[in-house]
């Protein structure tokens, strides 16, 4: 079967309609929509380095930045092993729809130290990125009917800019 013919059939059994995120953020009555979004840098072995391994206090001794959260290679979180090193920056989660202002404010932290993020890329062998997670939460409308949200991201040319002269 089609996905257009499962789709389809979804919106015929459960009366499923489609709602710009923009548009439901003023949604009242029984629906629930959120949008819950958090940002953060993570600083991670490159793919081509030899070794998956390295000391996150070097990182933030080269950065010159606290990071919010660290992890090392073979440390245990649940039933999860980690399976390289990893330095993050985080910025609080938020319920709202702005990425831009979330990502603005994740810069703001980051680019003061710009060449120290550099010099621990080159020195230890790191690839670094930013990443962006969208929690779409869904609800009911008032005739039982499911409003399932869709994210929408936006960026302006300065904010990808600034990405770029990070190189991230």
């Amino acid at each position: 079967m089609s996905n257009a013919k499962i789709f389809e059939a979804c919106q015929k059994s459960y009366d499923l309609q489609i709602v710009d995120s923009d548009e439901d953020q003023g949604a009242a009555g029984p629906a629930v929509i959120r949008c819950v979004r958090r940002a953060y840098l993570k600083v991670a072995p490159a793919a081509d380095a030899d070794g998956l391994d390295f000391d996150p206090a070097h990182v933030t001794r080269l950065v010159g930045l606290e990071p919010t959260r660290v992890h090392r290679r073979g440390e245990a979180v649940g039933q999860r092993i980690h399976r390289s090193s990893g330095w993050y920056v985080d910025v609080p989660q938020r319920d709202d729809y702005d990425t831009e202002l979330l990502l603005t404010e994740l810069l703001d932290v980051i680019e003061p130290h710009a060449e120290g993020l550099a010099r621990a890329r080159q020195m230890l062998a790191l690839q670094a990125g930013v990443n962006v997670v969208i929690e779409m939460h869904s609800g009911q409308d008032g005739a039982g009917g499911v409003l399932v949200t869709t994210p929408a991201l936006h960026l302006t040319v300065g904010t990808v800019r600034r990405l770029a002269t990070l190189h991230l």
